[in-house]
Formats: C-alpha cells, sequence, structure tokens
C-alpha cells in the first residue's frame, strides 16, 4: 500500500504545533511551505513535498530530475596539451 498523497490531520498538526486550520496556514506561510487550501479552509501539505523539503529523497521524482539534467563539460576546461 502507498502512502497518502497529504499529510493526516494529525501529521500535519505534528509539523505545525498548532490543531487550529487558521493556525497551521499561518505557520506554514511563515516557514515558506506550499500547500493548497480545501473546502473546509484546511491546508493540505503533499507527503512528497515535505519530504523533499526536509532533503528525505522521494523515490521516482528525485532520479528523473537528475537524468534530465545536462551536465557541464568540465573536460574542456582543461588546456591543451
Amino acid at each position: 500500500m502507498s502512502a497518502a498523497l497529504f499529510l493526516t490531520p494529525d501529521e500535519l498538526a505534528e509539523l505545525t504545533g498548532y490543531t487550529a486550520p487558521r493556525s497551521q496556514r499561518k505557520w506554514l506561510d511563515t516557514n515558506g511551505y506550499r500547500y493548497a487550501v480545501n473546502a473546509n479552509n484546511q491546508p493540505k501539505v503533499a507527503r512528497d513535498y515535505l519530504l523533499s523539503r526536509l532533503g528525505v529523497a522521494v523515490a521516482g521524482a528525485a532520479n528523473a530530475d537528475t537524468a534530465a539534467t545536462p551536465r557541464p563539460n568540465f573536460a574542456a576546461l582543461k588546456p591543451a596539451a
């Protein structure tokens, strides 16, 4: 079974230290976290986004970015022999 797309309400409370959605949104804004708001004005934080913010490699996402990123040609910087 895969993990849920968004943090659970308990996980969000653990992250922010607050249980009230308004206080959670304020904490997320202050700390520069991206989130969506549902119909009840509750913040929804993507699990993969949180993991990437914490420096945890997300399976598939990090590897795809690395493979598509062009690498510099450092050999071109060496003087000709």
